[in-house]
């Protein structure tokens, strides 16, 4: 005999005060070696509430979980309840027929809802009502089985015994799917962060441009989840060297996979040589239409104009690049134009800023300035100025390493970084 049918005698044996026919017992046996053999979800709710039909009547049906953390009670399978009717937040435990059952952790019925003040209407035809928790072998309960009838005195105390039967039978195999569920929710998750990131490393620069009279250097530090980072060089141009620095909303395949089409869109229209205001139209209309106005890209591009040593550029919705002078002055390169993807039709126009000997600008995505410390302090613009200032007689890639650190540091007490963190510096020679 299985072990399922077995454990399903040992409770039978164990309620052998209710009288329970050789039917009832086959049913339920049968029941609980179908929801036992399989670990799909749907289909074990679906045997749990098919094999109730047969011994208990109903009009409606609910099997509910109980969330651990917030205590809320979620319908994980409903029949007969209203479409509109939500599975989150089914009811909370205490409130309602249901959440009696859970936080009294023992059976009840109704005879008349309507004279009942526990009772909380989910359904207009509802008059009589049964409950039984789902009670773990450690005695937690993790849930409850609900039915309900269009009919006064449907239900009785042998029906509460029933059903709690069932529900103690039923309790270990919705665990065990739930368990399972949460397993393959996981193990794909973990397969897309897998395949963002391989996607997301594919994209960036594997080498760092020579440019004369410049030091330049970035990197991108991924974190749990992969966000939308981006940065990327153009050195195809006429005499203007070109770079760029972008941040996908979202996480995830999803922006890895909008990054994709947005580095295809920017090299295209950049190498063409369009103006820089043109570019930026372009590529957002390109967005945009990508995305249907779902996602959006900050983005700060630049051109580097070597012999004049100044700095053409466009910010569309990106944090401010840092540009740190020698005698101790900042300017902040702030957006003049919204982030791509938001409208089809945006416009942008170029600011120009002139470059001083041994100036030092710092381009970096959110996940630096952003980062929070135990005390939910933001590391801030204030933080990174101090930190490039006192490391400013290093190179670029010293530096880009030490703002790193820093941000590590900083967030060590909340967890580390929530987000990713990508830095550029550009060092004036």
């Amino acid at each position: 005999m299985p072990a399922s049918s077995i454990a399903a005698l040992q409770i039978l044996s164990d309620r052998s005060a209710m009288p329970v026919s050789d039917e009832t017992i086959n049913t339920l046996v049968e029941a609980v070696r179908r929801i036992s053999s399989s670990l799909d979800l749907d289909e074990v709710l679906d045997t749990i509430l098919d094999s109730l039909k047969q011994l208990i009547d109903y009009s409606a049906a609910v099997v509910c979980v109980v969330e651990p953390t917030t205590g809320v009670v979620n319908g994980l399978k409903v029949r007969g309840y209203p479409g509109h009717m939500p599975r989150e937040a089914f009811v909370e435990t205490g409130h309602g027929i249901i959440g009696w059952a859970i936080e009294n952790k023992r059976g009840v019925f109704v005879n008349d809802v309507r004279k009942d003040t526990r009772y909380v209407r989910a359904r207009t035809e509802t008059v009589s009502e049964v409950a039984a928790p789902i009670i773990r072998g450690d005695g937690e309960v993790i849930g409850a089985i609900n039915l309900e009838s269009d009919q006064a005195d449907s239900y009785g105390q042998r029906d509460v015994q029933l059903l709690s039967m069932f529900a103690s039978l039923a309790g270990s195999a919705i665990e065990q799917t739930l368990l399972h569920a949460r397993v393959v929710q996981q193990h794909m998750a973990e397969t897309e962060l897998e395949l963002a990131r391989t996607v997301v490393d594919s994209l960036l620069p594997r080498s760092f441009p020579s440019l004369e009279g410049f030091d330049i250097f970035g990197m991108t530090i991924p974190v749990r989840q992969v966000g939308g980072d981006y940065f990327d060089f153009f050195d195809a141009l006429t005499d203007r060297f070109g770079v760029l620095i972008a941040d996908v909303s979202g996480k995830g395949l999803a922006a890895a996979l909008i990054m994709v089409s947005f580095r295809a869109h920017i090299h295209a229209t950049v190498l063409n040589e369009f103006a820089m205001r043109v570019v930026m139209a372009r590529v957002n209309s390109l967005v945009y239409n990508t995305t249907q106005g779902d996602r959006f890209i900050t983005t700060f591009y630049g051109l580097i104009d070597p012999l004049h040593k100044r700095l053409l550029y466009i910010n569309a919705g990106h944090n401010p690049p840092l540009l740190l002078h020698a005698d101790g002055t900042r300017e902040l390169l702030e957006e003049a134009g919204l982030p791509l993807g938001i409208f089809e039709d945006s416009r942008y126009s170029e600011s120009v800023v002139n470059f001083r000997k041994s100036d030092l600008l710092v381009l970096y995505t959110d996940g630096v300035t952003e980062a929070t410390n135990a005390a939910d302090d933001a590391f801030g613009l204030d933080r990174l100025e101090q930190v490039v200032r006192a490391e400013s007689n290093k190179s670029s890639l010293e530096i880009c390493a030490v703002i790193a650190a820093a941000v590590r540091d900083f967030s060590a007490g909340s967890g580390g970084p929530a987000d990713d963190l990508t830095v550029l510096v550009i060092k004036v020679k």
